[in-house]
């Protein structure tokens, strides 16, 4: 099935000139980060999400859920870019003369560590804080700052700058969102389980805009009936094979 679809997903690429990749948190999986619905593992064992990683949590005691965060930030910071990430990324630099958007639900930055140069993240970022007030304060998360700090601007409480459960997505990055696959010739979806609103209206958008959707994923989800391509492979395996596909026949233009 692989073979057979990556010849016609190619062609789709050389034609296109709008291309967005839409991942997941199934993507950073092989970097080492738990992810949340995939069970109690890592940093998700034992712990209540209402207490440690939402926007209530933080009200009522923000050095529980800054500590928490704090732990998650380290294992990011101590862990790479995948071979999925990477792959991505070259298929960026296989695309001269077309525009390539990554839209991410992760936050863990790997997109651009890896080498991606336009990457919309519509849940935020670990690795800078923020002004819960949004006064205008933002800054990069240094090692030092190990605890909950006032802003030095407006005296409001200071977060880590990412969405936290039961908080709205920004609204100016998830319209940049909203365009980009609207616009989108091919909309390519890994990593994702699609059950996580308003993110998972994304590809369904793309496809009524007229997008050729390309899910890859090694598990069905609800959005694989609708995709135009529903591949059951890893992203380091699909994309390491597309950009191969690409550099033997050209990605054209």
């Amino acid at each position: 099935m692989l073979s057979t679809s990556l010849e016609s997903i190619a062609t789709v690429l050389r034609r296109a000139r709008e291309v967005v990749v839409f991942s997941g948190a199934g993507l950073s999986a092989d970097s080492g980060i738990p992810t949340f619905r995939d069970g109690a593992t890592g940093l998700w064992n034992n712990v209540d999400p209402d207490e440690v990683a939402s926007i209530e949590g933080f009200l009522r005691k923000p050095r529980v859920v800054w500590d928490w965060l704090l732990q998650l930030k380290n294992l990011v910071d101590d862990r790479h870019p995948n071979a999925g990430h990477e792959a991505i990324a070259r298929l960026e630099d296989l695309c001269k003369g077309k525009r390539l958007t990554i839209i991410t639900q992760n936050i863990d930055g790997y997109h651009t560590q890896a080498g991606n140069a336009q990457v919309l993240e519509v849940h935020g970022t670990i690795h800078r804080v923020r002004c819960h007030r949004r006064c205008g304060f933002a800054a990069v998360w240094e090692q030092s700052a190990v605890e909950p700090f006032s802003c030095p601007n407006c005296g409001g409480p200071v977060r880590p700058d990412l969405v936290l459960f039961g908080e709205m997505l920004d609204e100016e990055v998830f319209a940049a969102a909203g365009i980009r696959s609207l616009n989108a010739d091919l909309f390519f979806c890994v990593g994702t389980s699609f059950t996580v609103q308003p993110a998972a209206r994304l590809p369904v958008w793309a496809k009524g805009a007229g997008a050729t959707v390309v899910e890859v994923n090694p598990h069905p989800t609800p959005l694989s009936d609708a995709a135009d391509y529903s591949i059951r492979a890893g992203a380091s395996q699909f994309f390491g094979a597309l950009c191969a596909r690409l550099q033997e026949n050209g990605p054209g233009r």
